[in-house]
């Protein structure tokens, strides 16, 4: 009798936890990372929090992985819902050196049908927010980086606009143009003068 309340208990608990990555798509063999600044990941990651659990209480999570979390409450109970942001190094199809980030998806609590579903929904968000910025690669022999150390911190600058006047979402799109700029001259595709010229004219829009 006592084995059978271990395993039931064991098995409650294991149920009422979800991870998921989007470092391996379901139903495929290949990895993916997502080439973009170190902002627009954290962005990512905390938006999707918002849009999944609108008017929640969203926190940092400061360690050695970093992140946003938040609490799915149902009735007397809760399910908390994390949004990790990986960096990571890997080579792409050409054995080039790739950097960019992934994500893993994580929850658990006592609710556990509806704290799953909108846990399912959160990695759902994040993926096709990671996604729609047509950065993903598709890579091999991913290893852990460390972070670029951009400001991602609720309040900083990924979160408001800074007294410079300069627009988050401006800034992060200066920088992924900025990036295939300088794939472009890494290939032959434009010249130093090219890539420097241009990368003025976007800098100073913003």
């Amino acid at each position: 009798m006592r084995i059978l309340l271990v395993l039931l208990f064991s098995f409650l608990v294991s149920g009422c936890a979800t991870n998921f990555s989007t470092l391996q798509p379901e139903n495929s063999s290949k990895q993916v990372i997502y080439a973009v600044p170190e902002e627009q990941a954290f962005q990512i990651a905390f938006s999707a929090l918002g849009q999944v659990l609108p008017g929640n209480e969203i926190t940092d999570i400061d360690g050695p992985v970093k992140g946003y979390s938040a609490t799915f409450r149902f009735l007397l109970d809760t399910y908390s819902q994390q949004v990790m942001v990986i960096p990571a190094s890997a080579q792409d199809a050409g054995g080039k050196t790739v950097r960019g980030y992934y994500y893993e998806v994580a929850g658990s609590g006592t609710s556990v049908v509806q704290g799953r579903a909108k846990n399912v929904q959160l990695f759902e968000a994040v993926s096709s927010s990671a996604k729609s910025t047509g950065r993903a690669v598709f890579v091999s022999g991913v290893k852990r980086e460390s972070y670029a150390g951009a400001r991602w911190r609720q309040g900083d600058a990924g979160r408001q606009a800074p007294t410079s006047g300069i627009s988050p979402e401006a800034g992060a799109d200066a920088l992924t143009q900025i990036e295939r700029l300088h794939q472009l001259r890494d290939r032959g595709a434009i010249t130093e003068e090219e890539f420097q010229r241009k990368k003025k004219e976007l800098l100073d829009r913003v």
